[in-house]
């Protein structure tokens, strides 16, 4: 019974190396046909550490932290600008998917577009409030408040995301995502 299992899983393995373009494991950008799974976690990162540097400057370090706080915010916006807009392929044809994928399809898209634009304000009121309004409390929770949103709606793009690739298989392997499509 244990020589079956294993040689099951030999099978298994070899059928899925041979699924493999010639180029995989070059160490090259051409291993990977979608560049959205590598930039998305970079806003990810940036924009949840952004409000809890933000909040943590309030108590300790004001001014260095707020320094910190500043570039992480505009280097997350970056991010979830590049990740929603320029290496954003990876789109599933929607008639393949059932409700409740298309529905979590549908919702990563929403949130993702929501940090966009969210982490933008928050830079821009970020931003002011460092240079122009040199820290001045009102301006600082202004932009700790914009900062706990996009970290909530970054948050819900992961968990879509996460949901779309872990539970529903979109995009593993190439599962349900168009053969053309390499951004």
């Amino acid at each position: 019974m244990v020589l079956n299992i294993k040689n099951s899983f030999d099978t298994t393995i070899a059928s899925i190396s041979n699924g493999y373009p010639a180029a995989h494991n070059t160490g090259t950008l051409a291993d990977f046909p979608k560049l959205h799974p590598l930039i998305v976690h970079f806003p990810i990162v940036f924009l949840l550490l952004a409000f809890l540097i933000q909040l943590l400057s309030f108590f300790v370090f004001k001014k260095e932290l707020s320094w910190v706080a500043l570039f992480l915010v505009v280097l997350g916006f970056i991010g979830s600008y590049l990740a929603s807009g320029v290496f954003h392929g990876g789109d599933p044809y929607l008639a393949l998917l059932d409700p409740v994928t298309r529905h979590t399809f549908e919702r990563h898209e929403q949130f993702a577009s929501y940090t966009v634009w969210i982490s933008g304000i928050g830079s821009l009121i970020k931003l002011a409030s460092q240079f122009l309004f040199k820290r001045i409390i009102f301006f600082e929770i202004l932009a700790f408040l914009f900062l706990g949103a996009s970290a909530y709606t970054i948050a819900v793009t992961a968990n879509m995301g996460a949901r779309l690739v872990h539970i529903d298989g979109v995009g593993v392997q190439g599962n349900k995502i168009p053969l053309n499509d390499n951004m």
